[in-house]
């Protein structure tokens, strides 16, 4: 009878296990689709366009199942996959999970407390615990394990599973999508105080071009610095007003190049000849002598 009792209870640990995983792959899918369609909705795939280390991967396709699939469905797939599976793992870990006994006597009335104790004394040989476990097993014998399917459970998951899978064959057929992206926060994350770039201006600039640190601006380049080059001081200081690095303050070498002078010029005035050549013909002594008229005048 011993054996016959804990039979009784493996094969209903073993359903309840199934069930169980079940749940689980329930779960699992719906959280899956309903992330999915939400990546899709908010444009989530732009999210792979702010890392650079997704710039060569952009845009291309690869071929599955004979269906060309672009990379960023691929990550939204993975992504979606990776987050949901982190979240049923949570969820899972967490929910209270009642063994086959306490399933047993909380579903069968007859069987409560009659079972544990029956269980727990399976080893001992004596007519107390001999009649207690063959009236237990006679009584469990009616018990199903399809009792134990949370058959509620099941059916919200699946609910949940049509109606996400409903709206991503509508968001696919029309191509409907929010104006929501992550590249937006780009702009949210360099409003915030503490984030936007807080160490590009150590000291506000002023409006005439100064800055509002209240250190003097006196003697600004400090002690000249002295560079001493094959024994002899070199003065580096900066002079204002020029460009940057630094200048040397050492005269150098005197270029002295000959200078050669042009000779004399007549200073008289010369008649150029050049203008004969347009005065026309039958003319040309006339108008000679008017200008030789003026000349003299």
């Amino acid at each position: 009878m011993a054996l016959s009792i804990e039979e009784i209870v493996n094969k209903h640990e073993s359903v309840l296990k199934k069930y169980r995983g079940l749940y689980a792959f329930a779960d699992l899918l719906a959280t899956y689709f309903v992330l999915y369609v939400l990546f899709v909705l908010f444009n989530m795939r732009d999210l792979f366009l702010m890392f650079s280390i997704f710039e060569p991967y952009t845009d291309a396709k690869y071929s599955i199942l004979g269906f060309g699939v672009v990379f960023e469905t691929l990550g939204l797939i993975f992504l979606a996959f990776a987050l949901s599976l982190i979240l049923t793992a949570i969820r899972h870990y967490r929910a209270e999970k009642k063994d086959a006994i306490a399933l047993l006597e909380e579903t069968h009335p007859v069987l409560r407390e009659r079972l544990r104790t029956a269980y727990d004394n399976r080893n001992t040989d004596n007519i107390i615990v001999r009649d207690l476990i063959g009236g237990v097993i006679i009584d469990s014998k009616p018990v199903q394990s399809s009792s134990f399917l949370d058959r509620r459970k099941l059916t919200k998951d699946l609910i949940v599973i049509v109606f996400a899978v409903t709206v991503l064959a509508y968001v696919v057929g029309t191509g409907y999508q929010t104006t929501l992206s992550p590249t937006d926060l780009n702009g949210v994350i360099d409003k915030l105080p503490l984030v936007s770039n807080s160490n590009s201006d150590l000291y506000p600039v002023d409006e005439n071009g100064g800055t509002s640190n209240n250190t003097s601006q006196e003697n600004i380049f400090g002690k000249p610095a002295v560079v001493v080059v094959e024994g002899k001081d070199v003065d580096l200081t900066i002079p204002p007003g020029t460009g940057q690095g630094f200048t040397s303050q050492e005269e150098g070498e005197q270029m002295n190049e000959s200078f050669t002078q042009s000779g004399m010029v007549n200073p008289e005035a010369e008649a150029s000849k050049a203008y004969y050549d347009n005065l026309p013909e039958g003319y040309r002594n006339v108008i000679q002598s008017y200008f030789e008229g003026l000349a003299e005048e």
